[in-house]
């Protein structure tokens, strides 16, 4: 069992730093809010999880009524989670109350559409639902095989991270691989103001996602653009932003202190693939 935490701009900047000396595992980041534009912290603790290497993946708060808002829903993930260079799962949160209004099968055909871009774009999809959602069937969760994450919260009290969560007794059991087990809204952790969403992870996703690493070139010039062509890579800017993003540098123009990095990175194996 790990213990963690999934954020947004409701905690304001954290201090990555103290949230991972506090002994948090992992984090899920919200990507994107209602309008479609991403977290105002979403780069910042993307950042942060990767400076102290704390394993993350990503959340989507749908509110989607009909297909066409499902899949703008769904690429507009896909389109921030590119443009990082992420290749994480992300969790579809099914849970406002809007969505108790539709048709039980509108809401399951809506949550298939997103899944299919999802899964389109070569990211493995998941659902974050609560308890009662799920018990009572507002979607047909029989339809999907995918993980869940689910929320159920037996106390309302205060917890720290370092304590122990819930007995198991009060976990949920859906049919489906329960990831992850949402205990409490109202979490204490050091590095971040004020309360926040904890959680325990049963099947830790980071060990199935072992990055990849270009093997150590020898490349003697100072162009990161030709050394990743004498390797057989696209050197061409766009992917190098691409793999500039999945290895911690954003806001990638291509100065030269930003190709030095990623050449050093390269030239001693440690420059990870897209």
């Amino acid at each position: 069992m790990w213990k963690g935490i999934d954020v947004s701009s409701n905690q304001g900047m954290i201090n990555w730093g103290a949230v991972k000396t506090a002994g948090c595992d992992f984090a899920i980041l919200r990507s994107t809010i209602k309008s479609g534009r991403p977290d105002k912290q979403f780069d910042a603790n993307v950042v942060g999880c990767r400076e102290q290497r704390i394993p993350f993946e990503v959340y989507k708060y749908t509110y989607a009524l009909t297909p066409t808002q499902a899949v703008d829903e769904a690429q507009q993930v896909v389109s921030l989670l590119r443009s990082h260079g992420l290749t994480c799962r992300v969790w579809w949160d099914v849970e406002d109350n809007s969505l108790r209004t539709l048709n039980r099968g509108v809401l399951t055909g809506l949550i298939q559409s997103a899944a299919d871009v999802i899964i389109g774009a070569g990211l493995e999809f998941g659902i974050y639902t609560g308890k009662s959602f799920y018990n009572e069937k507002v979607f047909d969760t029989t339809a999907f095989d995918c993980p869940f994450w689910m929320a159920r919260y037996p106390s309302s009290g205060y917890y720290a991270l370092a304590d122990n969560p819930p007995a198991d007794k009060y976990k949920p059991a859906p049919s489906q691989p329960l990831v992850a087990w949402q205990y409490t809204s109202k979490g204490r952790v050091d590095g971040i103001t004020g309360p926040v969403d904890l959680n325990v992870c049963y099947i830790p996703f980071w060990e199935m996602q072992a990055p990849e690493y270009y093997l150590q070139d020898v490349w003697h010039g100072t162009s990161i653009a030709r050394a990743l062509e004498s390797i057989g890579e696209d050197g061409s800017f766009q992917h190098r932003a691409k793999i500039a993003a999945v290895n911690g540098i954003v806001g990638y123009i291509g100065t030269a202190e930003q190709n030095t990095h990623m050449l050093n990175l390269l030239r001693t194996g440690q420059l990870r693939k897209v």
